[in-house]
């Protein structure tokens, strides 16, 4: 066979055969209802086929198990032609609930090859190690952290090779982020397995190291545990929110093919139990909006007796993964549904896109991602329709920051690049390692009128080596009415390297429907093929991002996400736009008048969210039905070095009451939980304020507040 070793990544090579050889009977142990290899039905990359499912199900070989109080320590052993195919306990090698009492116990230097089901696993034990093993040939997950209370055990420098799906039967959601979820049965005993991977990580709190996975659905799947199952399940902790201890140094390779968002890493799908007596399971393997998890600092389980408590912003804690690599994934390298996470020195090559990242709070630090290293990809399929994309920003509920990272072969070649013009940049659409046409090193999400960014994003010391399209503002519908959600895009460049303008620079939409939002002064710098804008800090006086959401019609904006302003239609059936602009809103000084924006600046709509440049004179707020008699500001984010002024027209005579309020707050005899905006004498005295302050302007009918 010919192994790649290439400056990326290396195959592994692994010893099967040992001195010592366990194994099932050659006459009755293998299934006897193989796969006819003549199903359909999941069509990926250009192909269409699927396993054909409830087969192999009959695999019934041997197995080995501590139990009562046992210890196990195996070294140097072959097992062969073991585990039995959903039937619980039943494992090549089991650790059945010694709680702490196996805490010197081991399983290490031994190979698994021909396994029925698992490979290994960890069950309400405690403290074990199991490491320098090779496992290849296996259905179900292979390396298993069974009920989800398993800690403080060590996993390391372990090989888990060519996985199967349990009876036959595997997820695809096709292009969205969810699947219908699979419930158990006896054919399926751990609807998990339809996501069959490596390693099984139901609790993060163990020493997860120097491990390989190779093939499988994913490499490492993580799935979100809200309370123990099986004997367990009465356990008073909540497993998915359990704080790593040790998740370093592991490779995956060769997997994420059945579905775009089964990352090498998937830290994703939940397990629980769908009926009030918790005696059935039930596994979403795709993103899950009723069940999240939230790593802190302080185990609420414990001090609130309620796993459901509120972790406040100074208890967050982060999941953290370090030094991994991925490669030959079609799909993201990492994906992460729910839970916050720390990145750091992380490589992704040959991967459709570096990292996914949809929960509020990734941190990435030292990050590699080759799109293509011009290896030859070997894979069902046209390559040439797997993207290579370095990072997608998401539209809504993220706050990333980006710190020296490196993309390399990434986006599409194409006539409209304009920051690269080598003949070898990016990728095109060969067909042994080319990419999909579409691909960028950047990509937004930009379809939603409901979802919308505020300010989540943000990057330091990117490079670029040998890219094509760099930017891209992403409407898989592709349809020319624009969104909301793509006119408000934004992002901080702190030092220039994303832009390559190599000063602070804030990243706006360059799309036509936003007026001149972005384009605040001359020097603004076009990227066509982002659209974008690229806005030099520097060249104002105190230029920053603000952004704030504005309520001025209570019946209007009860309707976004319904009846207006939805995640995808733009039109009804008559062609009547569904999220119409209701007002505009620009920023004062006559480069926005409208003799230099016929727009008159950026639409308002019944999703009245507002990002852009604060520290200028002003946003300017003008709505078709006139002035709002009530008008609601929240979800405040201005910093104080570049302050925000709002100005709203009014009529001759207008008396204001403007209230602050304070959030969360409960007033006590010590406290107030309000404050009066105070009437002040100019709009100079309001623009200098620290705030809570307003002017009404009678020579221009004007409100000025801050």
């Amino acid at each position: 066979h010919a192994h790649i070793a290439n400056h990326g990544y290396q195959a592994e090579v692994g010893l099967l055969s040992r001195n010592i050889k366990v194994q099932g009977a050659a006459d009755d142990s293998e299934p006897t209802d193989p796969d006819t290899g003549s199903c359909t039905g999941q069509s990926r990359f250009g192909t269409n086929f699927a396993p054909c499912p409830w087969k192999y199900k009959t695999g019934f070989g041997g197995h080995i198990i501590v139990h009562s109080g046992g210890r196990g320590y195996v070294e140097g052993v072959e097992l062969f032609r073991m585990g039995q195919t959903n039937v619980l306990g039943r494992y090549p090698f089991h650790f059945h609930v010694l709680g702490n009492d196996c805490a010197d116990c081991y399983f290490k230097g031994n190979s698994i090859h021909e396994s029925y089901y698992r490979c290994i696993s960890i069950h309400g034990t405690h403290g074990t190690t199991v490491s320098e093993n090779v496992a290849y040939d296996v259905t179900g997950f292979c390396y298993y952290l069974e009920d989800g209370v398993e800690e403080e055990n060590e996993i390391s420098f372990n090989l888990a090779a060519h996985i199967h799906p349990v009876s036959n039967v595997i997820a695809n959601g096709n292009g969205g982020q969810t699947i219908n979820p699979f419930s158990q049965s006896k054919d399926l005993i751990l609807p998990a397995d339809v996501t069959a991977s490596g390693f099984y990580l139901t609790n993060l709190h163990n020493d997860i190291l120097g491990n390989a996975a190779s093939g499988g659905w994913s490499g490492f799947a993580m799935p979100n545990l809200q309370s123990p199952i099986g004997v367990h399940r009465d356990v008073n902790m909540r497993p998915g929110n359990r704080l790593t201890k040790i998740l370093d140094g592991n490779t995956a390779h060769s997997t994420g093919w059945w579905w775009g968002h089964a990352g090498a890493f998937y830290n994703g799908g939940t397990l629980y139990y769908s009926n009030a007596d918790a005696t059935l399971l039930e596994y979403n393997a795709g993103r899950d909006h009723n069940r999240h998890r939230s790593p802190c600092l302080v185990d609420k389980c414990v001090t609130n007796n309620n796993c459901n408590g509120w972790c406040s912003a100074g208890e967050q804690a982060w999941f953290k993964l370090t030094n991994s690599k991925v490669f030959l994934t079609a799909s993201p390298g990492l994906n992460s549904w729910t839970g916050r996470m720390e990145v750091s020195y992380y490589e992704a090559h040959d991967v459709a896109l570096g990292l996914e990242a949809l929960e509020s709070g990734f941190g990435i630090d030292n990050f590699l991602v080759e799109c293509r290293t011009g290896e030859e990809w070997v894979m069902p399929g046209n390559v040439h329709d797997v993207t290579a994309n370095g990072f997608f920003w998401y539209d809504t509920g993220q706050e990333h920051i980006i710190t020296n990272a490196k993309f390399k072969n990434c986006g599409a070649r194409n006539n409209d690049n304009v920051y690269d013009s080598s003949p070898t940049r990016g990728c095109d659409t060969n067909s042994g390692n080319g990419c999909n046409s579409g691909s960028s090193v950047w990509s937004f999400l930009t379809h939603s009128d409901q979802f919308t960014p505020e300010i989540m994003q943000a990057t330091a010391s990117i490079t670029y080596e040998n890219c094509g399209r760099r930017f891209r503002l992403y409407d898989y519908a592709n349809d020319p009415i624009s969104t909301v959600s793509g006119r408000n895009q934004n992002w901080l460049d702190t030092d220039g390297t994303a832009t390559g303008l190599n000063e602070p620079t804030i990243i706006g939409s360059g799309l036509a429907d936003a007026g001149r939002w972005w384009h605040v002064d001359d020097d603004v710098v076009e990227d066509p093929e982002g659209p974008l804008k690229f806005i030099k800090v520097n060249d104002g006086p105190s230029r920053g991002l603000g952004h704030i959401r504005l309520f001025f019609k209570e019946e209007l904006h009860n309707t976004v996400g319904g009846s207006s302003c939805k995640n995808g239609s733009r039109q009804d059936a008559n062609g009547n736009l569904l999220c119409p602009a209701i007002g505009r809103i620009r920023h004062i000084g006559s480069l926005f008048d409208s003799s230099n924006d016929p727009t008159g600046g950026l639409p308002i709509t019944a999703n009245s969210e507002v990002a852009g440049l604060a520290g200028g004179f002003g946003w300017v707020l003008q709505l078709d039905d006139g002035p709002p008699k009530d008008l609601k500001i929240d979800q405040v984010e201005v910093d104080s070095t570049t302050p925000l002024m709002l100005v709203v027209p009014y009529p001759q005579g207008t008396s204001f009451t403007i209230t602050a309020h304070g959030a969360y707050c409960t007033p006590s005899p010590t406290h107030s939980c309000t404050e009066q905006f105070a009437l002040v004498d100019s709009v100079a005295h309001v623009r200098h304020s620290q705030g809570n302050t307003y002017h009404f302007d009678t020579t221009t009918n004007m409100l000025y507040v801050r």
